[in-house]
């Protein structure tokens, strides 16, 4: 489990945190706070990122395999690609709501004018026959 990547404190240490966080993510999702859809993401880099945690050995190979000379650069390479594509997947979602919201802003507003034609043709028409005169018969 020892590496020279990564000195085996700072390795047990990275473990014990990605453990936490992916136990926090799997609470989060069966609590209902935190989709599986929108927790997808979440749940493939944690888990990815604590293989390559506890296998150190296994960055320094696809270090190379990339071209990459040193592996510390291949983490930060991952980062960067981890963070465009969490933040790609956010603005798509937030795009797709604010489409949603606006769809259901305007069904909405059509709603309302509907009911305000029918409550003015109702009123145009007066109140129904037989209706609300006054006290039934026999009480006043």
């Amino acid at each position: 489990m020892h590496s020279e990547i990564l000195p085996i404190g700072m390795q047990l240490g990275a473990l014990a945190i990605l453990l936490v966080f992916l136990g926090w993510v799997i609470w989060l999702i069966r609590t209902e706070q935190l989709s599986l859809r929108d927790s997808l993401l979440w749940l493939v880099t944690t888990l990815a990122a604590t293989v390559v945690t506890a296998f150190p050995q296994l960055l320094g190979h696809l270090a190379r395999a990339i071209g990459v000379q040193v592996p510390s650069n291949a983490i930060f390479g991952a980062g960067l690609l981890y963070l465009a594509v969490n933040v790609l997947s956010v603005t798509l979602v937030a795009s797709s709501s604010s489409q949603r919201i606006r769809r259901l802003a305007q069904e909405c507003a059509l709603l309302r004018a509907d009911l305000e034609a029918l409550k003015a043709g109702r009123a145009a028409a007066g109140p129904p026959a037989g209706g609300d005169d006054g006290p039934p018969p026999g009480t006043g």
